[in-house]
């Protein structure tokens, strides 16, 4: 896994003020310490509505930015998305925290 102490801190305590206490999960390249570079994949297993989890995720990237977090990241909804990204998440995920 290729993130740093201080990266997984600043998204667990982001995360826990925008989401609560959810489980997430590391998915992609950032998975494979063989790799370079890339985004930072996560996916939160949350049940919510699309809207619910779309302003809670711009609540999350305003956190990031108040702490000048400059990383790109995707999140997405590991309960809303299509089936094939789910079995690929499923492949390859480490999670991250809860």
């Amino acid at each position: 896994m290729r993130l740093s102490n201080r990266i997984i801190n600043i998204l667990q305590q982001s995360i826990l003020k925008s989401f609560g206490d959810v489980d997430v999960y590391l998915f992609g390249s950032r998975v494979d310490d063989k790799q370079t570079g890339g985004d930072i994949d996560i996916a939160l297993d949350v049940c919510m509505t699309k809207e619910e989890f779309q302003k809670k995720k711009a609540l999350f990237v305003s956190y990031l930015v108040r702490v000048g977090f400059d990383l790109k990241i995707d999140m997405v909804n590991l309960n809303t998305k299509d089936l094939l990204l789910q079995q690929e998440i499923q492949k390859n995920k480490i999670r991250l925290f809860k």
